[in-house]
């Protein structure tokens, strides 16, 4: 389906990220530039779990330059900084939600932060759905793309 200016800027209005960044919804926000800002979960996988998103509107990395993916993650260095200072978990998860189907349709990336016994698993514990093709196969149609 091709995107229309109208159509994108109808995902952009009813957006619940876009509305956050314009201050139409209440959030937590812990840090904010020209480029990103970045809030509280407000159904936290742990306490300080945020989120950091581009202002600027898309649903996948695909949908960003370079740069502006680069200015995107140096929020989420400063804020992982930030929460480290904060809160002193062991470790920090930081997972991007690319093209969400199940949740905000907003590019963003969760910070997540972890300590020792906290019930949680590693990123490999998100999916489980093996593949039925070898290693060699799978590389190799990546490969030819």
């Amino acid at each position: 389906m091709i995107k229309t200016e109208a159509s994108e800027n109808s995902e952009r209005a009813s957006c619940v990220f876009c509305n956050i960044i314009k201050k139409e919804i209440p959030a937590e926000i812990i840090f904010e530039n020209e480029n990103t800002i970045a809030f509280l979960e407000i159904k936290p996988s742990a306490p300080g779990h945020t989120m950091v998103i581009p202002k600027k509107h898309g649903e996948s990395i695909l949908d960003f330059e370079e740069k502006e993916l680069g200015l995107i993650m140096a929020s989420v260095k400063k804020v992982s900084e930030k929460i480290s200072l904060a809160l002193s978990p062991d470790s920090l998860t930081i997972g991007i939600n690319h093209m969400e189907k199940r949740g905000v349709p907003h590019l963003h990336i969760h910070i997540i932060p972890r300590w020792e016994n906290d019930k949680g698993g590693i990123m490999q514990t998100i999916v489980h759905n093996p593949p039925t093709e070898t290693l060699e196969q799978i590389c190799e149609r990546i490969r030819g793309q």
